[in-house]
């Protein structure tokens, strides 16, 4: 990974992956994605990631609010830790 860009990648990455970034964001992000194999990976890491949870969650179950803040405070430190 290549400093600020990277950074600002992982950042956004939850956003980029749920629709909640601006296109002008978007278009600079897929920019650094097509030059950077490293964020291209994580970002596919972290979309298989995702696809996983959705597909294991029931629709008419609702996911506890302990268990999002676990798993997002484990993700945001696998990220300090890169």
């Amino acid at each position: 990974m290549n400093g600020s860009r990277c950074e600002e990648l992982v950042g956004k990455l939850y956003q980029l992956l749920d629709g909640e970034i601006t296109e002008g964001q978007a278009e600079y992000l897929q920019d650094h994605l097509e030059e950077c194999g490293a964020c291209l990976e994580r970002l596919g890491v972290e979309m298989h990631f995702t696809m996983l949870l959705k597909a294991r969650c029931r629709q008419d179950a609702a996911c506890p609010d302990k268990l999002l803040v676990s798993i997002r405070d484990a993700l945001h430190a696998e990220i300090k830790l890169q």
